[in-house]
């Protein structure tokens, strides 16, 4: 007996690794990955809180269904009126139930733990944010950290209690189907209320009002829920709860809240006793009530608050500017009248000469175009991107484009395309390219700064590694350290070779052969030869989803760029804590976010892989609730060199998204605000003489702010009146030293309003000697394509620029930039 046991035993383990085979194998190789990058203790924290849930969850779970089964099984044998004497059947239906009972107890604790580990991590290390929602006087943590868990555990516990009923009554069914086709009883008979009351009280009645009781409790813990989330009520003027809401929605909810927790003892007790009105009775009222508040609410919002919206609205309205100004860190923008006077000297170009001289005349599209067709060299390169930065070039700020050179294994072909070549050989990037966005050749094209393979670089910029073995497209594994020389760079007909000297990798010892053999299902890397003990292997090189692997809670921008410092490159990531859950704060449309800060910036070495999370908003109550839950995570932004801060830069993403809130919330007023009457929107721009209007994109520009000293890189941004082709303001984001993350605002005079990009590309359209070029240009083989269109504020000025790029028909033609049209008053 011992033996089949142990054989059993012995059988369900192996049973066990053969489900969870990848499992096992993923959770080893994490295990490895998280410890060679230096972030074991963050894997190890989701572990640990899903196993401290999992465990009592499954105790819990296993109890429960175990007592239901108990209670349930006395009912049918009750029911079917027969005497157990068969102690074996009963034993092997006992096991048979442990182990299903086991499993179903497993998946619903361990569903639970990995879908709520984070929430209750949150709960727990909640961080006040020092303001308060303006209803119920919570402060805003209550809602950010925990009313997500409340809502969770709230739906959780509704769904079990009203599966459990199901079961019941579908388990009452079939034997009450079975007993009448036994007994052959007809159906009039049987579907009688007295038959079916008494029937369903004698099978199940205590189970029943149990869990009829605890439906009425959990519906009444939910009506204060649903009291709570009226601060994200979309029924008035603006979002947040209003008049109707107020007096009469949270009224009917707090008599629901009573009626629900008097209707479960009521039910409970009749479910005991059989009777079946004062349960009708129970579940009307509180139907009648659900109804009575949408017919009230529905009155008093149609008849009363729209005839009225203006004056009963108002403090609401408020309320929502004033948490969404907050929730989109738009609330201290510097705002500044602009009054047009276009009175420039010559003594301010003069003074303002560094910012003329950084004026873009070269754009992204045709830039990125051109170092694709003449940098790349080898079929095997590619430039996923272009960049903009800023470098002190010969002792002079001069604003950059900057794309990395990376290797694409994807493309090598026919005999070139093997697995060693792949994992082996080409296993990274080489350089990168750099131009000014100031100067262009004769031929119109980018005047490189840095370029070619090796590169010829003609500043003062050093550059000693400028390997790529981490980067956007890198979506591979590379092994290196092998006897396989690397590819370096081509050199002739071949390649110079190199040997990686990174501290990145994990050590390719015998274990970890046959473990990654396993994991890529690949057993060349167990046969392979060229590999050593001292070869190493890169994982996760995609520097998107590393970010991602290592901290999946924090939102990323789209838009990864790198850098040079300290001789070798860097990719800078922005990433941001955001929220739904902000009360009274409007949702940004494109994001479904309605709070969102820039509170980290990440760092990886592209050479070596090393990563670095730093904390660059040390306000945002997110990011100190993370610190809090990964201690050994994050590091404080004065940990970072100098060399690599100067050259963090305000993000497009969330540049966007503020944009986006600012053309309505500029306005503070409740009373403009609810009349709609300075509605902002951004400014449209055009590609090419024929294409569709667009959304202007922002771009950053070197330039002298109005009232500063010193050229600074600023992201602008320009808006129009709502549905108006006339400029109303110039938004910009600062990001240089200490005036990083101020935001400044140029609202232009009513009655001296400026030229859009749109209007501005219209007029040029109209200028006689100007159209007559486009018009001889745009065709007959060839196309006018604009460039970044730059307004720049100099003094009380604005000076429009626009360079004009030709681009021949064909398919591998580069746009040329041909013309700079410069328009001043």
């Amino acid at each position: 007996m011992k033996n089949k046991k142990g054989i059993f035993f012995a059988i369900g383990v192996i049973a066990l690794i053969i489900i969870f085979f990848d499992r096992i194998i993923n959770f080893i190789v994490n295990i490895e990955w998280f410890s060679e990058v230096g972030y074991l203790s963050v894997y190890f924290t989701k572990l640990k809180a899903v196993f401290i849930l999992l465990v009592p969850i499954f105790i819990v779970c296993f109890i429960a269904i175990w007592l239901y089964y108990i209670s349930l099984r006395k009912n049918i044998v009750k029911k079917m009126n027969v005497i157990e004497i068969n102690s074996n059947k009963k034993k092997i239906e006992k096991r048979i139930v442990f182990f299903v009972n086991i499993i179903l107890s497993l998946l619903i604790a361990s569903s639970i733990s990995i879908g709520y580990w984070y929430r209750i991590l949150q709960f727990t290390n909640a961080v006040p944010f020092n303001a308060k929602d303006p209803i119920f006087n919570f402060d805003i943590s209550f809602f950010v950290f925990k009313l997500p868990l409340i809502e969770s555990i709230y739906g959780a516990l509704m769904s079990l209690l009203v599966l459990l009923i199901v079961i019941t009554l579908v388990t009452y069914f079939i034997f009450n189907t079975k007993d009448m086709i036994g007994n052959r009883k007809t159906a009039n008979e049987e579907s009688t209320v007295k038959n079916f009351k008494s029937n369903i009280s004698r099978f199940a009645g205590k189970q029943l009002a149990v869990i009829s009781a605890l439906i009425l409790l959990v519906m009444s813990a939910g009506y204060v829920i649903k009291a709570l989330e009226l601060v994200y009520s979309p029924r008035g003027v603006v979002v947040g709860a209003g008049y109707t809401d107020i007096n009469v929605t949270l009224l009917f909810y707090k008599i629901l809240v009573v009626v629900c927790i008097i209707a479960s003892i009521v039910i409970f007790i009749s479910v005991i006793a059989s009777k079946l009105k004062p349960i009708i009775v129970s579940v009307s009222a509180i139907i009648v009530l659900i109804i009575i508040e949408a017919v009230s609410a529905g009155v008093v919002q149609n008849l009363i608050v729209k005839s009225n919206e203006k004056a009963l609205e108002q403090k609401y309205i408020t309320y929502n500017i004033d948490a969404t100004r907050k929730a989109f860190n738009i609330e201290n923008v510097e705002s500044n009248n602009f009054n047009i006077q276009n009175n420039l000297s010559q003594t301010d170009i003069k003074d303002n000469k560094d910012t003329i001289d950084n004026i873009k005349i070269n754009s992204f599209e045709p830039a990125l175009e051109y170092y694709k067709q003449t940098q790349v060299f080898k079929y095997y390169y590619n430039f996923n991107d272009i960049d903009v930065d800023r470098y002190n070039i010969n002792g002079k700020y001069a604003q950059t484009f900057i794309a990395p050179r990376e290797v694409n294994i994807n493309t090598l072909e026919g005999n070139a395309a093997t697995w060693q070549n792949k994992h082996l050989v080409f296993t990274h990037g080489y350089g990168v390219v750099m131009s000014k966005v100031n100067a262009v050749t004769s031929q119109g094209q980018p005047d490189f700064v840095i370029n070619d393979i090796p590169p010829v670089n003609t500043s003062d910029i050093k550059l000693t590694n400028p390997r790529i073995y981490f980067g956007e497209e890198t979506n591979d594994y590379a092994i290196v350290d092998t006897k396989m020389g690397e590819c370096d760079y081509p050199e002739g007909q071949g390649f110079k070779s190199n040997k990686y000297e990174g501290k990145s990798g994990i050590k390719m010892s015998l274990l970890n052969k046959v473990l990654f053999a396993i994991s890529e299902r690949n057993i060349k890397m167990l046969l392979s030869t060229d590999i050593t003990s001292s070869s190493k292997i890169l994982i996760n090189r995609n520097i998107m989803d590393r970010v991602q692997k290592i901290a999946p809670f924090l939102t990323y921008d789209k838009d990864p760029y790198v850098i040079i410092a300290d001789g070798k490159l860097y990719w800078i990531i922005d990433a941001y804590t955001t929220s739904d859950k902000y009360p009274y704060s409007q949702v940004d449309e494109t994001t479904g976010v309605n709070y969102i800060r820039n509170s980290v910036k990440v760092v990886v070495d592209a050479s070596d892989g090393s990563t670095n999370f730093y904390i660059a908003d040390k306000n945002d109550p997110i990011i100190k609730s993370y610190s809090k839950i990964f201690p050994n995570l994050f590091k404080d932004v004065s940990a970072v060199p100098d060399e690599i801060k100067q050259h963090f830069r305000y993000p497009q993403d969330i540049f966007n998204i503020q944009c986006n809130m600012l053309g309505k919330y500029h306005v503070t007023d409740p009373g403009i605000f609810y009349n709609g009457e300075d509605l902002w929107e951004v400014s449209e721009n055009q590609k090419t003489v024929e294409s569709e209007k667009a959304a202007n994109e922002p771009s950053y520009a070197a330039m002298k702010l109005t009232g500063s000293d010193t050229e600074e890189t600023v992201l602008l941004q320009y808006f129009n009146m709502k549905s108006k082709l006339n400029m109303v303001a110039l938004f910009g984001a600062r990001m240089d030293n200490d005036n990083y993350g101020k935001m400044i605002l140029y609202r232009f005079p009513a009655d001296n309003l400026a030229d859009s990009p749109l209007l501005f590309k219209r007029k040029i359209n109209q200028d006689p000697n100007i159209s007559k070029e486009i018009s001889l240009w745009n065709g007959n083989g060839s196309q006018i394509v604009y460039g970044d269109t730059m307004i720049i504020p100099i003094k009380s000025s604005l000076l429009y620029i626009e360079p004009v790029y030709l681009r021949a028909t064909g398919e591998n033609s580069v746009p040329e930039m041909k013309r700079v049209i410069v328009s001043y008053s």
